[in-house]
């Protein structure tokens, strides 16, 4: 079974990392160095997870980077003279005749999460593909995408919202399509990917639009498989549907099963078969501000099945705004099943360079939580300084609206970001209250 916290009185720890840097593979993110993370150690054990099916797979590890060892080439990566078919050619051992293939990837960058479409050379028809991922980390980002080239004769598409991203691809006989999703998939994660093959991809309705729209030939994906084990010849396990969504997560099939939504506003975690004694890791969308990341939500005391929504978003709801305190981000956590008696910790990135235009220092930065019609000041302490990080740590007692912010009589009493003091001041956002009382350190 998966870890366990002590029980009692329910508490909300919320660990802040003030670090250097930006975020990277975010549409509007401010240009720097990406947000560092601090050292965590790596899940040993993965599995995949669609409907009644869960199975452990192993990454495949192949000593290079995701990069190499898919080995996209176009006449914009190789030049003339060389063998440069628009396809993968760092996995011709793995592809197969009309068949999708998703796996794992191990390399020195980190973990990759992988798809290679159909084979190489070969002369069946090509294809159509679609997929959504939800359940992303926001340091996440396509490494690798198969097409990717500057031309109107590309018609391939790359999508990225705040927790997902979305691929939709058409391809030729004797090519390949596909790609590499890497960052933030080193620790504790689960991602859902929605397909839609054939049909039941988004270019099957829209082909008048496409600039070839019989660039398939008319070929269907047949098979969808999941590799797993040695990267030159891993073991293949067919999926039993090419409709239904597929997880793939860090752990045991000992442990709850996690699914991701994306929705209008974010994104929805689904927990089902969990206990009460259950540690859940999931991932929230980013927040509202570019320089601040909300990395993750660990939770406890949730039902057998629960339903957690979250948004980076303030609402125009009335109420009152922190006093006097320009907060740097928010996160709405929305309770939607399940978690009346949950409790848990709360990850979260601030770029460094944000306190240093503030004027402030990490023990100046603290949490504020919403609780009825005020907001409270969390206790928060600064834990530790490595690899240019600060951690620091909060006792909170409700989740409906998170808030990072400046502490009362600090080194700036407003931050200037985006405005959000503004909005705060417009009002409070819905949420969850969920949380049972704990010690709180007044100011």
């Amino acid at each position: 079974m998966s870890a366990r916290l002590p029980t009692g009185t329910a508490a909300v720890v919320v660990t802040a990392l003030l670090l250097v840097g930006g975020v990277a593979g975010q549409s509007g993110a401010n240009t720097g160095p990406p947000i560092a993370q601090t050292a965590a150690q790596p899940p040993d054990t993965y599995v995949v997870e669609q409907g009644s099916l869960c199975q452990q797979i192993e990454p495949l590890s192949s000593g290079e980077t995701v990069e190499s060892f898919y080995e996209y080439r176009s006449h914009e990566t190789h030049p003339e003279g060389t063998d440069r078919f628009y396809s993968s050619y760092g996995t011709t051992h793995l592809q197969r005749d009309n068949t999708s293939s998703l796996f794992l990837h191990e390399g020195p960058e980190g973990l990759s999460l992988v798809t290679v479409h159909d084979r190489l050379d070969t002369e069946t028809p090509g294809g159509l593909v679609t997929y959504e991922i939800a359940g992303l980390p926001a340091e996440s980002e396509w490494v690798v995408r198969d097409d990717n080239y500057t031309a109107e004769t590309r018609m391939d598409e790359f999508d990225r919202g705040d927790g997902w991203t979305s691929a939709s691809w058409i391809f030729q006989e004797g090519r390949t399509d596909g790609g590499a999703i890497r960052g933030g998939l080193d620790g504790q994660f689960a991602v859902t990917v929605r397909p839609g093959f054939n049909e039941d991809s988004a270019f099957a309705d829209s082909r008048s639009e496409l600039y070839d729209p019989d660039f398939d030939g008319g070929g269907e994906i047949e098979r969808w498989d999941i590799l797993s084990g040695a990267a030159d010849d891993p073991d293949r396990t067919e999926l039993p549907s090419l409709e239904e969504p597929v997880t793939i997560r860090s752990g045991t099939c000992d442990d709850p099963s996690v699914t991701y939504d994306r929705t209008d506003g974010g994104i929805t975690a689904t927990v089902t078969d969990a206990v009460p004694e259950d540690r859940v890791f999931l991932q929230p969308t980013r927040g509202t501000d570019d320089g601040v990341r909300f990395d993750g939500v660990e939770l406890t005391g949730l039902e057998s099945e629960a339903s957690i929504g979250f948004e980076s978003r303030f609402s125009e709801l009335s109420g009152s705004g922190l006093d006097g305190v320009e907060p740097l981000s928010y996160l709405t956590i929305a309770n939607e099943s399940g978690t009346a008696n949950a409790s848990g910790t709360v990850s979260v990135a601030v770029r460094k360079d944000r306190l240093e235009e503030a004027g402030l220092e990490p023990e100046e930065v603290v949490l504020y939580e919403r609780t009825g019609d005020g907001w409270t000041e969390a206790e928060t302490t600064v834990l530790s300084e490595s690899d240019g990080a600060y951690r620091l740590e909060a006792n909170v007692t409700a989740l409906s609206t998170v808030a990072v912010a400046p502490a009362p009589g600090s080194g700036s009493d407003s931050l200037g970001l985006l405005g959000l003091g503004a909005g705060l001041a417009a009002g409070a956002v819905v949420g969850l209250g969920w949380l049972a009382t704990t010690r709180l350190r007044d100011r």
